[in-house]
Formats: structure tokens, C-alpha cells, sequence
């Protein structure tokens, strides 16, 4: 009768139940959760952007690392050195600064636009300038570190090198860092400390810092 195959039933043990989970996370690849409203939200504005990139799980690590609705991006409205994983919330910034003023100041400045975005790294697990202290926010996916930036017919200005210059090129990075102040909440550059002596720092943490000079 069925109420007695039911009472006859036997629970499976305890550890096979265990090597069973363990098993299936050998075999199954960790995928992102699903996204808040307001998470889904950015995702979709990244997609609707034209952004080429894909949802990735970052877990929070035991020192408290980790991505918020994170995302590897592969380029967004201008191409990148090589992909970089962070929070979406930097970008869709990133995206944005890039049309409505990276190019804006390229045009001015040379008459031609961005082709290449020269970056050093965002999400990394570490501590603020490379310390053990307070987390950087990149450890969180919240910045990204800009070193160059490379025009359509293959002229490359950097910050290391063209920051204290003269001319155009001391001109567009001067523009550009300016305009980055609108977009994010913490802008370094070269005129902050000698630890950006090389690149411009963007983040969109809780802090709010102008350094541009």
C-alpha cells in the first residue's frame, strides 16, 4: 500500500548527502547570483549602452574583498587594453565619461577621437596605496587606474609623461581629469602625491575627493 511504502522509506545518510554537494561543486562552475532590482537595473543600462561585458560571481573573501553586481568588461565605448572586472555601478560610469567627455575632449583638443584606453588594473585585493590598512576601493570594484590614452591615428598621451607638459597633450589630460570629477567621487592624478605620479585613479566608493591641481 502506498501510506506503507511511504513509513518504509529510508532518509539518505548524512554523508552521502554530503559527498553528493561536494560532488556537485566539483563538476558545477560558480555562477553570479541572481540581481536585485536595482542591480538588474545597471546590468540592463550596460546591454542597452552597447558595453560588452558579463556577470561575474566574486564572492567576498575572508579579508572582506569583493564585487557588488560585479562584471568583466571587455570594452565599453572605447576599447580597452585588456579586460577588467569590476562593480557595474563603475561601468556604466566609465561608459558614460568616456562618450560624453573623453571624446568630447579629444575632438577639442585634437581633432580626432579615442581609439584606446591604456588601464593598469581594477579590481584587486588589497589595501590603500598597497598597504594593509583600510581596504582600497579597489578591492571592492569600485576604481579602476587610467595610464594613457591612445588616439585613432596611433598617438598615445600618458600621464606619466605628458601630464607636466606642454601643448595639446598636457591640455586634453588636464580637460579630461576636470570632466572625471562629475562622473566619479574620488579623481587622483599627478597632482595628488607621487604614488600617481603615472596614472589617474577613478573610484565610485563613499569618499569624495577632487585632486586634479
Amino acid at each position: 500500500m502506498p501510506a506503507a511504502t511511504h513509513r518504509n522509506r529510508r532518509p539518505a545518510p548524512v554523508a552521502t548527502i554530503l559527498l553528493l554537494g561536494v560532488l556537485a561543486g566539483c563538476v558545477s562552475a560558480p555562477r553570479p547570483p541572481a540581481p536585485s532590482k536595482t542591480a538588474a537595473q545597471c546590468l540592463s543600462q550596460l546591454a542597452a549602452q552597447g558595453v560588452r561585458f558579463a556577470p561575474i560571481a566574486a564572492p567576498v573573501a575572508a579579508n572582506g574583498c569583493g564585487i557588488d553586481n560585479g562584471v568583466r568588461v571587455e570594452q565599453s565605448a572605447v576599447a580597452w587594453n585588456r579586460p577588467a572586472e569590476m562593480s557595474c555601478t563603475l561601468a556604466a560610469r566609465l561608459d558614460s565619461f568616456e562618450r560624453e567627455a573623453v571624446q568630447q575632449a579629444a575632438q577639442r583638443h585634437f581633432g580626432r577621437p579615442v581609439a584606446l584606453i591604456h588601464h593598469f588594473g581594477a579590481y584587486t585585493c588589497r589595501g590603500e596605496n598597497g598597504g594593509n590598512g583600510r581596504l582600497s576601493q579597489h578591492a571592492l570594484g569600485n576604481a579602476i587606474d587610467i595610464g594613457s590614452f591612445e588616439l585613432a591615428d596611433g598617438t598615445r598621451i600618458a600621464v606619466e609623461t605628458d601630464w607636466r607638459g606642454h601643448g595639446p597633450r598636457r591640455d586634453f589630460l588636464h580637460d579630461v581629469a576636470k570632466r572625471a570629477c562629475a562622473y566619479f567621487n574620488v579623481v587622483l592624478t599627478p597632482a595628488s602625491d607621487a604614488l600617481h605620479r603615472n596614472h589617474f585613479h577613478f573610484d565610485v566608493g563613499p569618499y569624495r575627493l577632487c585632486s586634479v591641481g
